[in-house]
């Protein structure tokens, strides 16, 4: 059974949690047509699969509240609320 991370391994952890959430963040720009570095091939916006990165994200942040760091809450709490946020334009245009 696996094991709650206790110790932070010198930020390691939270640089991994930053940079899963950061990724997450980019593929979810990617689906709604929004990255501001997109390049002339990306695919077509697909709303559906935005949707999917944010009720993901939103999941973990769900499954890990009260287990982060400051800097870990404010990462992802930001990145939450723009792509929702982000979402909501997309779809209602």
């Amino acid at each position: 059974m696996p094991q709650v991370q206790k110790t932070d391994q010198s930020g390691e952890m939270t640089q991994l949690f930053i940079q899963f959430v950061m990724m997450q963040h980019q593929q979810t720009l990617f689906a709604l047509g929004k990255h501001p570095n997109a390049p002339q091939s990306a695919p077509p916006a697909n709303p559906a699969l935005a949707k999917a990165f944010i009720d993901q994200l939103g999941m973990i942040r769900e499954k890990t509240r009260g287990n982060l760091t400051p800097d870990e809450e404010r990462v992802i709490d930001s990145a939450l609320g723009e792509l929702r946020l982000k979402y909501v334009e997309a779809t209602q245009s």
